[in-house]
């Protein structure tokens, strides 16, 4: 087995003596690579203005008290919710309208954040800076600060 970049194996299932073959019905491991992409979802009606180089600021729940500086690389302006599967029934929508759908955002971490470990899929918030309304931006900033700084509190009612 040969490793496609640098990166670290997740959820090794290959042991000695297993058979790996060339069509895989099941993975036998799952591989994350050093150089991560972050990704944050957005609704739609909140991109209409974004472009790339946009300031971008991140508050994540596993680090608390701290905001992650960044700028928008890109939207990808594609979903699954756009996309109907093939087949010879009549798609399902579901007793009730799907969820409401999210683009995601490319986003480069800021040099000084790069070494950071950003675990894959941790929860959090963004704010993206566009140059529209520029003199509210620091009531914004403020939220993202006050939200990381709430980040601390663990709430358990059990």
């Amino acid at each position: 087995m040969y490793a496609p970049a640098d990166g670290t194996v997740i959820n090794l299932q290959l042991r000695v003596g297993s058979f790996v073959v060339p069509f895989p019905i099941q993975a036998a491991m799952s591989f994350v690579e050093n150089d991560y992409q972050v990704i944050a979802l957005f609704h739609q009606n909140e991109l209409h203005q974004v472009e790339p180089g946009d300031e971008v600021e991140i508050a994540l729940s596993t680090y608390p008290g701290k905001v992650i500086k960044g700028t928008v690389d890109s939207i990808v302006w594609a979903q699954g919710q756009g996309q109907l599967t093939t087949g010879g029934v009549i798609p399902q929508t579901g007793p009730s309208p799907p969820l409401e759908g999210r683009f995601p955002v490319k986003i480069k971490i800021a040099d000084k954040d790069r070494a950071l470990f950003l675990a894959a899929g941790a929860l959090g918030h963004a704010a993206i800076y566009t140059h529209h309304l520029e003199p509210i931006h620091i009531i914004r900033k403020v939220i993202v600060r006050v939200g990381s700084y709430t980040n601390y509190l663990i709430l358990k009612l059990h």
